[in-house]
């Protein structure tokens, strides 16, 4: 994995009697996801700095081949004195740089000052919110393409409620359009004039609904172009699988009307009796993993590819001592998935096994509930999780245990101050992670960074909190976006390189960083 250097972006700015301050803090409902920071630094103007390059043509001209000794504008004012001027402003500047602090989640905010979004942070961001909060959402394919950069985008996603009462939850079937590009001050007047007619422009929702009995505890679409299908995990312990093919089409047909058959689940999955649960994967060939909330987990056969013919397999995997709380499929080995639980552990599967016993176990790997887990399909060796404690961990199956037999994470990492809720490796870049809490952030990594010795020292004052103590910041941090609250659930589009959603209490997000 090559390395990177080290370079974080905050999404958030403080505003003032102190003037802007790029920013990231917790306080503040406000909050909107920052401003890029070079070695963990952010300017008092808000302006990005960049470092000095070598000139590769430095030593090509000799001193006394000068051409010109003296330059004039062209009214003949001696132009020495604004070189003089730029000398002086880069001082000021180099001054000033001392001075700029980092403003972290979780820093005190001074009597006046409030929390705004930099937009200057983002290629995109755009907030969006449907009547009730939605724990589980995720993308469904579609026909536009891969690997899409124009703006504005188009994008399609499914997402379960959390309504008050049991009888009006709902499945969403979500066409978010009309995504345009972010515009900010900080935007070159050359992209403006480009691209205006792809800046700042109100997107666009529409909703197709399916009555569902119970919230929605999570839900997970098919990722095939060609069959659409969606499961949802209820709190009433049953799992459904829907097709939503025809709602898919009705977005593409005004005032069609989706007929009564497509409102009901093709398959109602009962091998968890009443017992609810979280846990749940597609395979890509149609088959289900359901894990619940009493340690067991069962396979949902699809017997061909159309129509709804499934079988539950009434036979569950049993080695798990407590609820069962996240499940991955490899994305190497067709038969072998991943599980984690609140028993602590993470193990491996081969559902070819005949007694549904596990193949590999972690049994504490975390010192708390092992809340989520995903599993790398770039490079598939990796697999990372997420603990209760708000730590998360990188796992290497080729490095399973030490030479002692104990396993080990290849890396560990300690910042979110709460439980983290969810968890992605980006799909087009094997060394970037995505990490939501529930300290409401939301943060990028990239693990191909490397600790950069000579800017962590020049940006070092700078990272010194309102108390004096000198605060850590990981090299890999990329990137932290805020201005939601209560996140569960994030997912980068299988599509669209670099963008993100977060669904949370307050709606959802969709957005792309200048990070990634």
């Amino acid at each position: 994995m090559p390395k990177r250097q080290s370079n974080t972006v905050t999404s958030t700015v403080v505003t003032g009697e102190k003037g802007k301050i790029a920013a990231v803090a917790e306080k503040g409902s406000d909050a909107q996801p920052s401003r890029p920071v070079d070695g963990h630094k952010m300017d008092v103007d808000g302006d990005e700095e960049m470092g000095e390059f070598e000139d590769p043509f430095e030593d090509e001209v000799d001193e006394d081949e000068e051409l010109v000794e003296h330059d004039e504008d062209s009214d003949g004012v001696d132009m020495m004195e604004d070189n003089q001027d730029d000398d002086s402003e880069e001082e000021s500047e180099e001054a000033a740089e001392k001075k700029r602090q980092v403003y972290l989640p979780g820093d005190p905010l001074n009597e006046g000052e409030t929390l705004q979004a930099d937009n200057s942070a983002y290629h995109m961001l755009h907030n969006m919110s449907v009547q009730w909060p939605c724990l589980s959402f995720d993308f469904v394919p579609d026909i536009l393409g891969n690997n899409r950069t124009g703006f504005p985008h188009t994008m399609y996603a499914v997402a379960g409620t959390q309504a008050d009462r049991s009888y009006r939850n709902q499945v969403l079937l979500l066409k978010w359009s009309q995504l345009h590009r972010t515009i900010h001050d900080d935007l070159d007047d050359e992209d403006k004039d480009d691209d205006i007619e792809d800046l700042d422009e109100d997107p666009i929702l529409e909703t197709k609904t399916l009555r569902h009995q119970g919230g929605v505890n999570r839900i997970r679409a098919l990722q095939s172009r060609e069959s659409p299908l969606t499961a949802t995990w209820a709190d009433t312990g049953k799992v459904h699988i829907w097709d939503i093919k025809k709602l898919m089409d009705a977005f593409e047909t005004p005032g069609a009307v989706v007929p009564t058959s497509a409102q009901q689940p093709l398959f109602t999955i009962a091998s968890h009796g009443s017992i609810e649960g979280y846990a749940m994967d597609w395979n890509p060939d149609g088959r289900l993993l359901t894990g619940d909330c009493n340690s067991k987990i069962y396979l949902t056969t699809r017997r061909s590819d159309t129509g709804a013919n499934f079988v539950a397999d009434r036979n569950e995997f049993r080695g798990h001592t407590a609820s069962v709380e996240d499940i991955q499929w490899s994305p190497e080995e067709a038969s072998v998935f991943a599980s984690c639980s609140v028993d602590q552990s993470i193990k491996i599967w081969d559902v070819r096994a005949k007694n549904h016993g596990y193949a590999l176990d972690v049994p504490n790997a975390h010192d708390a509930d092992v809340n989520v887990i995903s599993w790398n399909r770039k490079a598939r060796y990796l697999l990372a999780s997420g603990g209760d404690n708000g730590d998360f961990k990188v796992w290497d199956m080729r490095k399973w245990t030490d030479p002692n037999g104990r396993s080990t994470p290849a890396a560990e990492f300690h910042w979110h101050k709460k439980a983290v809720t969810s968890i992605e490796w980006c799909p087009t870049d094997e060394s970037v992670l995505a990490v939501s809490g529930a300290d409401n952030q939301l943060s990028l990594w990239d693990l191909a960074v490397e600790l950069d010795a000579e800017e962590e020292a020049r940006h070092k004052e700078a990272m010194v909190g309102s108390d004096g103590a000198l605060r850590q910041v990981p090299a890999q941090l990329l990137f932290i976006h805020q201005g939601q609250t209560d996140i569960k659930e994030l997912h980068w589009h299988p599509q669209v390189p670099g963008a993100l959603a977060s669904t949370a209490a307050t709606g959802f997000n969709v957005f792309k960083t200048i990070s990634v």
